[in-house]
């Protein structure tokens, strides 16, 4: 790893790191239209092996544990695991996650050693995406799949652009957003996964909720304010933003997407 990645993945550990128990607490990542969606797609059988990657807070390695023979989690930031083992302890199911602290672009795994991944929330944050779903590949057993969940931008470039701005004036740490044809048509493809399915979902979002959350400045929430409020009509009816009194609310796209290894 070069010396802006590693300044990078320090950055990040550092802001979940201090972010760790509001993640923990989120509803939109400890339940959400999309947490079935993908347990639904991974059909994970009792004897597979199965790893959650990006955990977090472990909401979905939890809810495979429920299914799959053996899970794995991993995720860079070691606050995101003890919140993750404290949430395995308060649910009095026993130990049945293995918690690991390591990135996407380097699995602690050997080859072809998983049935199923699962990603959820996580590969915007990825330092090097194409990196990372070839290790997913490369950690998949033949026939293998990946359930990936994400945020999605629009096919509009302008769309993706602001799209973007917004989730880095909110936390400096977010890479990138990319349109769902991207993911099927390259993203996947070049790391030798091909996409078989796709369920698009929305993420409503109300914007206190959203900057608390990231912990984000208090300029930084003007900045963000004051784009919102200059949205184009094109950018409000692509991002669903409207208010309520003071009350900002918006909505992202996003897609759970199964995938398989050849």
């Amino acid at each position: 790893m070069d010396e802006g990645r590693r300044a990078k993945l320090r950055e990040t550990q550092a802001q979940f790191g201090r972010q760790a128990r509001r993640y923990a607490d989120s509803a939109l990542h400890r339940r959400g239209e999309s947490l079935q969606t993908l347990l639904t797609l991974a059909a994970v059988q009792p004897q597979e092996r199965v790893l959650d990657v990006g955990t977090g807070a472990g909401f979905t390695a939890l809810r495979l544990s429920e299914q799959a023979g053996l899970v794995l989690a991993a995720d860079p930031t070691r606050q995101m695991l003890d919140e993750a083992r404290r949430l395995e302890a308060e649910a009095g199911n026993g130990q049945r996650v293995q918690w690991s602290m390591a990135t996407a672009e380097t699995l602690p795994l050997t080859g072809r050693s998983v049935d199923v991944i699962a990603c959820r929330y996580a590969s915007h944050h990825f330092q090097d995406l194409p990196l990372a779903l070839r290790e997913f590949e490369r950690a998949l057993r033949p026939g293998g799949r990946l359930v990936l969940c994400d945020v999605v931008a629009p096919e509009s470039p302008e769309m993706v652009r602001l799209m973007n701005h917004l989730e880095r004036t909110r936390d400096g740490t977010h890479v990138w957003n990319y349109p769902l044809s991207q993911w099927r048509e390259e993203l996947l493809p070049a790391a030798g996964l091909r996409a078989v399915e796709v369920v698009k979902g929305k993420n409503p979002q109300l914007f206190s909720e959203w900057v608390h959350r990231a912990g984000t400045p208090p300029p930084a929430v003007q900045e963000l304010l004051g784009v919102f409020s200059s949205a184009t009509a094109e950018a409000r009816d692509a991002f669903e933003v409207r208010w309520a009194g003071a009350e900002l609310y918006f909505s992202w796209d996003n897609a759970v997407i199964l995938a398989k290894r050849p």
